[in-house]
């Protein structure tokens, strides 16, 4: 998208603007002292405490593997001897208080003997960290803090915690928990993300995926609709991936006549340079719908709270991770999204929700709320966290006039949530240029004052300097060097459309040609002794052909994700990143792999082509397995022939004729289709076969040694793989990971876990695999031209076996899964 600049809104002219910032600073300071002079003792020690916690990293490290490694155990017993571990292993933080370090030295020596003593108070010490942070869901608690809210004239945006949303079962139960909450009189507004509404949303299933969103949505602004006054509804923003879909289904809905007259909220985070465009077809949506005689929206703007997540989803695909890279660019987005809300054309379809615990945003807010028009004022609402800066907030209250405060709520039974919530507050604020982080040790008048008031000058300086463009693009190259292939990213809409074409189209078939007979086995292995010479003594021309092949194989991706989807069943997600992985063979290999190979022959290696290479593949990944061993052998100068199992002849056959057009030669790597009897076996163990690469069964590669002893063989095997799941886990990870590793790929990746090896204690908690089959039960099992499939029935022999779903529980094996008989094809 093209860089978004926003109308002139008050202040205008530079010199109004500098005015603005000084006024501003002022007003930061102001509020700084307010709070200072009117914070309480508890809330002052609670202040310094958190400064010297989150300056520490010792200390933070403590509390994350307390929290992580302590809490999730049940069992006092356990918890004791995994607790004292822990403190022997981390120590006691000097940023904690002399009180929190006698209890904890005292309680890790104690906890192995007495858990059933120790362990109570260790937890009831580390969650009330989370109190006045994290909400209690449950009355009387509940209702005491907001009427006392109510009281003080502050508003709650409550938001109900929880696990992560696995399966649709649990999506049914957060619905439930908003609902209930939103039907209370004491709650006039609720906040929740679209992954909470759903189960595995899902971009390249797009239009499904707005679709499953709507629904629960509906019910939930219906609930809206009938208080009085209406009830509000936020809906949230979390990952980058849901950012459109979010935003679609939030239109989709409120464009119905049903809602034309309710206000909705939707949240945009300013980390992300995407967040201007979708502010632009906001703004545009929502005065085309005031000017129809619907309601306004209100857009909260934050500034975004997921970075180290974007940063490994980024990481784990090659790609540039979505949000800006630096926090000053940050903080200027975020003054040009406020900037661009309040343009005046928009007056009426757009209030902003300004929600920053940064004093100086807080005053910028102020002040430009104060040069609109009186009129236009209340377009502007202050927004901060429940209990993380109480005494800040109490002073913006009072100079703003009103003040939001969002709320996080959560069950007893779902300390996790808290914990959670918290830890992640914690690793936001942690980074030295955060206000949060200053806040907690900021006086007015000091070198740290000043730092940040430089700063803001800066943002609102640069704020129409910062890029605007997407920045979530396929991760660049670095010169030659080798560097992985990014995947395709189905949030790009293009992309999106390319992957699910691919897997849609119908495919015209042109089955390979058998070879029946030993006799054309040998014509195939006699032109590739033949071809041997010139391919093996020349390696600039090994490496500049198979330089080319990785330029042909990238080009036709898609037309490869369409013949696997069409033979083998592959759904795209799983495909894409198979074509992925043969890239990264080619790049690899016509670089590293032929410049070490020649530079131990040029130190002495006695090192020569073995010859002619037989690669044996697989079916269950029929195109980056034969990639790698055709093109590791082609790297050494070898000739090659591939031959596939008949589950996967046409894919290969499409790889080998990629080589083709890459400029390898035909007789130096071929293709040959035969059946499994003895015109394969004649292949195999061919006496001038130098090699054979296999990927199968351990029983196969016996019996390729059987017909031919001498025979050298590179074979990988398979075998059962097994997950181990402990009371320690975090179990939202690894149902997540089970389900995932055990039926993606329809169960047939090699390293599939066929078997879960649970914890007695935690295999006996009915919650466990009652989430543990919900997750798996919300899987869409289909064919490739769905996008939504996650398993795709791949066809391993003339009944597909599948499994899918939690069918029988067994005491003595404990096995979590079963196959089930799908029936042919």
């Amino acid at each position: 998208m093209d860089d978004v600049q926003a109308d002139s809104v008050p202040p205008h002219d530079d010199h109004e603007i500098a005015q603005a910032v000084e006024e501003a600073i002022t007003l930061a300071d102001t509020l700084l002292r307010e709070a200072l002079t009117n914070s309480t003792r508890r809330e002052r020690r609670q202040l310094r405490r958190l400064g010297r916690l989150v300056a520490d990293p010792a200390g933070r490290e403590l509390v994350q593997r307390l929290t992580d490694d302590v809490l999730r155990i049940s069992s006092n017993r356990r918890a004791g001897r995994r607790f004292a571990d822990v403190i022997a292993e981390q120590g006691l933080a000097t940023s904690l208080t002399r009180v929190d370090r006698a209890l904890l030295g005292a309680g890790a020596k104690l906890a192995p003997f007495i858990p059933q003593i120790v362990m109570p108070l260790v937890r009831r010490r580390i969650l009330a960290e989370t109190e006045g942070v994290v909400l209690p869901a449950e009355d009387p608690r509940f209702a005491a803090h907001a009427a006392r809210r109510r009281d003080e004239g502050i508003g709650l945006l409550v938001n109900p915690l929880g696990e992560s949303i696995l399966g649709n079962d649990e999506a049914r139960g957060r619905v439930d928990q908003v609902l209930e909450k939103l039907r209370r009189p004491d709650v006039s507004a609720v906040s929740i993300k679209a992954s909470s509404l759903v189960a595995n949303l899902d971009a390249l299933d797009f239009d499904r995926s707005v679709e499953r969103i709507c629904e629960p949505l509906r019910e939930i602004y219906r609930a809206a609709l009938l208080k009085e006054p209406r009830g509000f509804v936020n809906l949230d923003m979390e990952e980058y991936r849901d950012l459109q879909l979010t935003v679609v289904a939030f239109t989709t809905v409120l464009d119905e006549p049903e809602f034309h007259h309710l206000e909705g909220g939707i949240v945009l985070q300013a980390y992300l340079p995407d967040s201007h465009g979708v502010l632009e077809h906001l703004g545009r949506w929502a005065s085309a719908r005031r000017r129809n005689g619907g309601a306004g929206i209100k857009i909260r703007i934050v500034k975004g709270a997921n970075l180290a997540m974007e940063a490994v989803e980024a990481e784990l695909h090659d790609w540039i991770a979505a949000p800006y890279p630096t926090k000053a660019d940050v903080d200027a987005s975020y003054k040009l999204m406020l900037e661009s809300a309040l343009r005046p054309e928009w007056d009426g379809a757009v209030r902003v929700g300004v929600a920053s615990h940064n004093l100086f945003d807080v005053a910028w807010a102020l002040v430009v709320r104060s040069k609109l028009p009186v009129d236009q004022r209340a377009r502007v609402e202050l927004e901060m966290l429940e209990g993380m800066a109480p005494a800040q907030s109490r002073a913006v209250r009072k100079m703003a006039g009103s003040l939001l405060l969002y709320a996080p709520v959560v069950q007893h039974d779902q300390i996790d949530a808290s914990i959670a919530y918290l830890a992640r507050r914690l690793d936001e604020n942690t980074a030295p240029e955060n206000f949060l982080r200053a806040l907690f040790t900021i006086t007015p008048g000091s070198a740290e004052f000043a730092a940040q008031a430089e700063r803001f000058r800066c943002a609102v300086a640069d704020r129409h300097h910062v890029s605007t463009a997407r920045r979530r693009l396929a991760a660049p190259a670095h010169g030659s060097a080798f560097c992985n292939e990014p995947d395709s990213d189905p949030t790009n809409p293009a992309v999106r459309e390319l992957l699910r074409a691919a897997v849609r189209s119908p495919l015209t078939r042109r089955e390979p040609k058998v070879l029946d007979t030993a006799a054309e086995i040998d014509l195939v292995v006699a032109r590739a002794m033949a071809a041997l010479p010139g391919w093996a003594v020349d390696a600039v021309l090994r490496q500049q052909t198979l330089a080319a092949v990785v330029g042909v194989l990238r080009r036709e991706r898609f037309d490869t994700i369409q013949v696997m989807a069409d033979e083998a069943v592959k759904v795209a997600r799983e495909g894409d990143p198979e074509v992925s992985e043969a890239i990264d063979f080619a790049k690899y290999y016509a670089t590293v792999g032929v410049e070490v190979l020649e530079q131990q022959r040029a130190q002495g290696a006695p090192l020569a082509p073995r010859g002619v290479v037989v690669v044996a593949s697989p079916w269950n990944f029929p195109y980056a397995i034969p990639a790698g061993g055709v093109l590791a052998a082609l790297a050494a100068g070898n000739s090659v022939i591939l031959k596939p199992p008949p589950e996967a002849r046409r894919t290969a056959q499409h790889l080998v004729e990629q080589l083709h057009r890459g400029g390898v030669p035909d007789d130096v790597v071929q293709f040959v289709a035969c059946p499994d009897d003895e015109v394969g076996r004649r292949l195999i163990s061919h006496p001038d076969v130098g090699s054979v690469i296999l990927t199968g069964a351990y029983e196969t590669a016996q019996l390729f040694r059987s017909w031919k002893p001498t025979m050298h063989l590179l074979a990988e095997t398979s075998g059962k793989n097994a997950i181990v799941i402990t009371q320690a886990a975090d179990l939202d990870m690894a149902i997540r990971d089970l389900v995932r590793s055990a039926f993606g790929h329809a169960g047939q990746k090699c390293s599939a876990a066929s078997l879960a090896i649970v914890e007695a204690a935690l295999y006996d908690d009915t919650e466990f695999m009652e989430r543990l089959a919900d997750a798996t039960r919300s899987l869409v099992v289909g064919l490739p031209s769905d996008p939504g499939s996650v398993v795709g029935p791949l066809i391993a022999a003339p009944t597909t076996k599948l499994y899918r779903g939690l069918t029988q529980l067994e005491r003595g094996e404990r096995w979590l899964v079963e196959p089930r008989d799908l029936g042919d094809n």
